[in-house]
């Protein structure tokens, strides 16, 4: 564990008087399927949710299959403004985790300590920057135990930047519709350890016409009704593996006039994000 990593997670932690950072996801991932974390990683596993997988394993505990589902600013605020929304996602996944971000509170720096477990001061994206992120990766950690990764994501946004040149497989597209399509079309396949889909509609409608506007408000709802769909195709075309589904925002955001929303400040609205985490048993 990176230490310096773990003092500034754990501050956001602290501060916000939660138990989970999203530092978390990638420990935790790595610990389902039985790979080292990355080496920079201060996030720490989340025992519920491994020692959940032990049962359903029989005392074996590896997740064969995990889709990554990150619908950006899908924030605590939102489950507080949606609750019957996120009911629908909490339903289907059985465990939620508050946890806290990073600062600043913009989609590449939040990703890439979700996805490197490293917190911004180590990673080194400190502000709104696409740029590549050096420092190993959940993605490293996978392509190094010989395991398939694929991103799916819709074009230049952070998920398709930020992790490239590995030795994964991305799919960048125009629309959030289209990355929809292709994800059902790859956990059909069946052919990768690890999916991470990208879903962008709601954030780039909060900032244009406010997080609980109706074009707002329509997009989560296809959000979470993408999600819906991943879960049910998970279960049809994975149900010989071991296997989980995660929902993973990013950040929220919070009102600045009556028709636009915006994130990156050190608040609750900004902050704290809800992680879902689903885990399902292989089946004869």
């Amino acid at each position: 564990m990176n230490q310096v990593s773990r003092d500034e997670l754990q501050s956001f932690m602290k501060q916000y008087d939660v138990d989970y950072s999203i530092g978390d996801l990638t420990p935790t991932v790595c610990a389902l399927h039985g790979v080292a974390e990355p080496a920079e990683c201060g996030g720490t596993p989340i025992a519920e949710v491994v020692d959940q997988a032990q049962h359903l394993a029989d005392g074996e505990g590896k997740i064969e299959r995990t889709l990554i589902y990150c619908p950006d600013a899908a924030g605590e605020i939102q489950r507080q403004k949606f609750p019957e929304l996120f009911a629908r996602v909490e339903k289907l996944a059985g465990m939620r985790f508050l946890s806290s971000g990073v600062m600043p509170s913009v989609t590449p720096v939040c990703y890439a300590t979700i996805f490197s477990g490293a917190s911004p001061q180590v990673h080194g994206t400190l502000r709104y920057d696409k740029r590549r992120i050096e420092i190993p990766t959940l993605f490293d950690a996978f392509v190094d135990a010989g395991k398939s990764v694929a991103v799916v994501a819709v074009n230049n946004c952070s998920i398709d930047t930020i992790f490239r040149k590995r030795k994964i497989d991305y799919y960048s597209t125009r629309t959030d519709a289209i990355a929809h399509r292709i994800t059902r079309r790859l956990i059909a396949l069946d052919e990768y350890d690890v999916i991470v889909s990208y879903f962008n509609s709601y954030d780039h409608l909060s900032h244009h016409f406010g997080g609980e506007s109706i074009v707002a408000a329509a997009a989560l709802t296809t959000a979470v009704e993408y999600f819906e769909n991943l879960v049910a195709d998970v279960d049809k075309y994975w149900k010989k593996h071991p296997r989980a589904v995660i929902w993973t925002p990013d950040h929220g955001n919070h009102a600045i006039n009556d028709s636009q929303s915006a994130h990156g400040k050190n608040i609750p609205e900004d902050m704290l994000v809800d992680h879902y985490y689903r885990l399902r048993a292989a089946e004869e």
